[in-house]
């Protein structure tokens, strides 16, 4: 019998980078669940908590912060990734505050990046 599926949420509102993140996780054999906004993300975690978020910061109507103190709150401990354009100390500090387990630099990643990252926290 073969192992369940792992179950990766990616919550960001820019689509070309969610396609991108998307397909490079779903190519690997992955389900993909997506959200645009922080909102949608917390839905998703509510009913079909992931084995990783891939969590953008600046999304609409929510933002990531709130996804991470949600995620504390409720106690769920899946692994979160931020992936960010936010390179300043303060905001990578803050994420730390909310057990993050890594914090990307977008115009830092490319499909590889992304893959690599991701396969470490769903094996």
């Amino acid at each position: 019998m073969s192992e369940p599926q792992k179950h990766v949420l990616i919550a960001e509102d820019e689509a070309f980078l969610l396609g991108m993140m998307r397909s490079v996780i779903s190519k690997h054999g992955a389900r993909v669940s997506t959200a645009r906004n922080g909102q949608e993300a917390i839905d998703v975690i509510e009913s079909d908590p992931p084995d990783l978020l891939l969590l953008d910061l600046l999304m609409p109507q929510v933002d990531g912060f709130a996804v991470l103190q949600h995620r504390k709150e409720t106690r769920m401990t899946f692994p979160v990734v931020v992936c960010s354009n936010l390179s300043d100390k303060a905001n990578i500090i803050r994420c730390d505050g909310f057990d993050v387990d890594e914090y990307l630099i977008k115009s830092d990643m490319d499909d590889e990046q992304i893959w690599i990252v991701a396969e470490k926290y769903l094996r």
